[in-house]
């Protein structure tokens, strides 16, 4: 089995799998067994995923917590490893989420999250979600003084377009991580501009939750399924018919629907990795056989016809 391809993040001197590794959604739930977690992530560590993206808010801070215990489980040095998490949204003791981006909550908050995932520092901090208007002064200056400080290597910015566009004006932030998949194109623009500023670009939800071919099979007959099937229906009544184009755009013989959208997404120009989420060993497996696999040519011109103008017709 050859090890995923390796990419330049921005201007640093870290290069990172095309693939990372989301450890959040069904994978940080407490009902899914601790096993079955560890043996994804042992799945993502043979295929060579150097790259693990978690944050506070995930399943209530449980995220960290497992992606920290089951690293040093399994005999690795957390450090070694390109390790990302997110401070700015979390979660409350009653258990709701809730928003903090005042600078004086900064240390605080990387601080709890280095004592869940049992590390002394982070490869990466994000702002997970803030507004434009939040990233002022005085939380920039609040972020570089704990790069400072040693507890964070490179910082970031998840969240929409116009933050991300506000946090590359910055000039401070080494990665953002956008939004950006066949059903979400819209991204496309400000990854090359993060490209041209020597700002690494990590695609978020780069198989836009399967919304453009709904695995209703799998996701009737598991737990996890059920689950995932929830927050897709959560997006509102259009989930199931907003991609009819796109699933006849997404078929080409030996290739799955979620192959062909990940592989557009790593074919944008500026997209160092795709953060993918899995509870699958082979899921992760099936995705990584075809990195820097060429497109078929059909299904490119396809979604050039689709995707050209900003995105696919409902």
């Amino acid at each position: 089995m050859s090890l995923l391809p390796q990419r330049r993040l921005g201007a640093s001197t870290r290069r990172i799998s095309a693939i990372g590794f989301g450890c959040a959604s069904y994978w940080a739930h407490p009902r899914f067994p601790e096993e079955r977690a560890r043996s994804v992530l042992e799945r993502a560590l043979t295929l060579g995923v150097n790259f693990y993206d978690t944050g506070a808010s995930y399943a209530g801070g449980l995220a960290e917590r497992r992606l920290g215990r089951l690293v040093r489980e399994l005999g690795l040095d957390p450090h070694e490893l390109l390790v990302a998490t997110k401070i700015g949204t979390l979660m409350d003791a009653g258990g709701r989420r809730i928003r903090d981006f005042r600078p004086d909550s900064i240390a605080d908050q990387l601080a709890a999250s280095l004592d869940r995932l049992g590390m002394e520092r982070v490869a990466l901090l994000q702002l997970h979600g803030p507004r434009p208007e939040e990233l002022t002064d005085e939380l920039l200056s609040a972020l570089e003084r704990q790069r400072h400080l040693g507890r964070v290597a490179l910082l970031g910015v998840n969240g929409s377009d116009a933050s991300i566009a506000r946090a590359i004006d910055s000039g401070i932030f080494d990665v953002v991580m956008p939004f950006l998949s066949v059903l979400r194109p819209q991204g496309r623009p400000l990854a090359r501009v993060a490209a041209a500023a020597d700002v690494g670009v990590v695609a978020a939800e780069p198989l836009g939750r399967m919304l453009f071919a709904p695995p209703l099979r799998k996701w009737l007959t598991s737990a996890s399924g059920f689950w995932y099937l929830a927050r897709a229906l959560a997006t509102g009544p259009r989930t199931f018919t907003s991609g009819r184009q796109l699933r006849r755009a997404l078929r080409a013989p030996g290739w799955s629907p979620a192959q062909l959208a990940l592989n557009w997404v790593l074919e944008q120009p500026g997209i160092a990795s795709a953060v993918v989420g899995s509870t699958n060993p082979e899921h992760l497996s099936e995705l990584a056989r075809v990195v820097e696999r060429p497109m078929p040519e059909r299904v490119s011109r396809a979604l050039d016809d689709l995707l050209g103008h900003g995105g696919p017709a409902a």
